[in-house]
C-alpha cells in the first residue's frame, strides 16, 4: 500500500478538528506538512531519500565543487571507491580539520562537505590507486630545454622563478610584451625533444593537470595546452577561466586547471607511447597591454579513480507526475516514504497540526500535538536509528606524517 499526502491531510484534520478551509486554507495545510516531512528527514536520515553521485576523483586534487552536478544535495551519507576496490572506509571529518591533515601531508582515508561563497564543496584526501605521473615540475629548463617562442609569440624574459611557485622550488615565469607579434599569446615550449615518456595509460582517460599563474584576469582568455610526439604530430585543448579544477572561475594569482586528453582534438599521427612535445598558449584579447610574471608550475598527468558519494537529498518526495518535489503543492502529491512507511503519516499530522495550532495562537493545543510528534519520533527512533556518518575528530601530532 503506498500514502499518499491526502491520507496525512484526513489525519491531520481530526487533529486539528476542522475538515473545512474556515480556519486554515488547504495552502496552509500543504506548507505545514511540508515543514514537518521535512522534520522528519531531517531528524532520521532515511535511507529511502539517499541518492548517489560519481565523482572523478584525482589524485593530489582535493576539493570538488558539487553546487551544481548534485543540486539535490542535503548531507552526506558515505563515500565509497567502487565495488572490488571498497576495501578501506572513509571517515567523515570537519571542512576544518580536513584542510589541516592535507597541508600536514596526512593521508587517510576521510572526506569532509564545506559550505562557502553560496557553494557546496566535496573535500576528499585520498590516495588513490592511480598516482600522478610528473612531466615538468618547472625548476629547471633542461628536460626539453625549454624557452619562449619570442618569433610567433609576445613572450619575454622567460627565467626560473625560485621565490613563487606552487610545488618544489621554482616556477617558470615570464613576461607578454603584446607589441612583439600579432597572434595574443605568449608561448613557451620544449625547443628539443624532451625526455622520452610512455603516456598511453592516460590516452582518452586521464587528464594533464597544472598550475597557471595569471597576473590579471581581465583580459586573460584561456591556455592552450599541447603534447605529442613533435611540433607537427600532436593532441592540444585550450581551457578557458571559465573553470577551474574545482569549477569556479579563475582569479588573478595561481589557478589549477585541467585539460581532459579525450576533449583534445588530435593533429597528426602523435604516438602516446613516445610523448617528447609539449608547448603551452597563454591567450589573451587584443586589449590587454604589456604584462608581467606569468607563471607555469607542477605539470603532470592525472588518470582519475572513481568514487561515489551517497548523499540525502533534499527531495521530500514526489508530485502525481512522477517529478522531485521540494514541497507539497497538491493532496495527490506522494511524501518519500510512500509504500514502505506509511505510518510515518501519523507523526507528520501531530507535527503538521502544533505547527497550525501555533500559527493561529492556539499555544496549549499546539503543545499537546508537539508532544505526540515528540513521543511517536522516539519509539521510531528505536527502530529506525539514523545512516548518517557524524563527523570525527582525531588528534594529529603536528609533524607527523601517518
Amino acid at each position: 500500500m503506498a500514502t499518499a499526502v491526502r491520507n496525512i491531510v484526513n489525519k491531520l484534520n481530526i487533529n486539528i478538528r476542522d475538515n473545512t478551509v474556515n480556519s486554515v486554507s488547504q495552502a496552509d495545510r500543504m506548507s505545514a506538512i511540508s515543514q514537518a516531512v521535512q522534520e522528519l528527514q531531517a531528524e532520521f536520515g532515511f535511507d529511502h531519500v539517499n541518492r548517489t553521485y560519481t565523482l572523478d576523483f584525482f589524485d593530489s586534487i582535493n576539493y570538488y565543487d558539487i553546487t551544481s552536478s548534485v543540486p539535490s544535495f542535503f548531507e552526506p551519507v558515505d563515500l565509497r571507491r567502487a565495488q572490488g576496490n571498497h576495501t578501506e572506509t572513509f571517515q567523515r571529518k570537519s571542512a576544518r580539520e580536513i584542510a589541516n591533515e592535507i597541508d600536514l601531508g596526512h593521508t587517510e582515508n576521510s572526506f569532509a562537505i564545506e559550505r562557502k561563497d553560496l557553494k557546496q564543496y566535496l573535500v576528499v584526501n585520498f590516495n588513490s590507486k592511480y598516482s600522478p605521473t610528473s612531466i615538468e615540475k618547472c625548476e629547471s629548463t633542461a628536460n626539453g630545454s625549454w624557452t619562449g617562442d619570442t618569433t610567433n609569440s609576445d613572450i619575454t624574459n622567460f627565467t626560473i622563478d625560485e621565490v613563487e611557485y606552487k610545488e618544489g622550488g621554482a616556477s617558470f615565469n615570464f613576461d607578454a610584451d603584446v607589441s612583439q607579434s600579432s597572434n595574443n599569446r605568449a608561448t613557451i615550449d620544449t625547443s628539443l625533444a624532451m625526455t622520452n615518456m610512455d603516456l598511453s595509460e592516460f590516452e582518452d582517460l586521464g587528464s594533464l593537470v597544472f598550475w597557471a599563474y595569471i597576473p590579471d584576469t581581465q583580459y586573460f582568455s584561456s591556455i592552450t595546452a599541447y603534447w605529442g610526439t613533435n611540433s607537427t604530430n600532436y593532441w592540444s585543448a585550450a581551457i578557458t577561466t571559465a573553470s577551474d579544477v574545482s569549477g569556479n572561475p579563475w582569479s588573478d594569482g595561481w589557478n589549477q586547471v585541467k585539460v581532459d586528453w579525450e576533449d583534445t582534438t588530435k593533429t597528426g599521427t602523435p604516438s602516446s607511447t613516445a610523448i617528447d612535445y609539449m608547448r603551452f598558449d597563454y591567450n589573451y584579447t587584443a586589449d590587454l597591454t604589456d604584462e608581467t610574471d606569468f607563471r607555469l608550475d607542477d605539470v603532470r598527468f592525472i588518470r582519475p579513480e572513481k568514487l561515489t558519494l551517497h548523499y540525502e537529498s533534499i527531495y521530500l518526495g514526489r508530485s502525481s507526475t512522477a517529478v522531485d518535489i521540494r514541497e507539497f503543492n497538491s493532496s495527490a502529491d506522494v511524501p518519500f516514504y510512500s509504500g514502505t512507511y506509511d505510518y510515518f503519516d501519523n507523526p507528520v499530522a501531530h507535527k503538521a497540526a502544533a505547527t497550525l495550532f501555533r500559527s493561529m495562537g492556539l499555544y496549549n493545543d499546539a503543545e499537546r500535538e508537539e508532544q505526540e510528534w515528540r513521543k511517536q519520533m522516539n519509539d521510531l527512533k528505536k527502530k529506525f536509528p539514523t545512516s548518517h556518518l557524524k563527523e570525527i575528530k582525531s588528534f594529529k601530532v603536528l609533524g607527523v606524517r601517518f
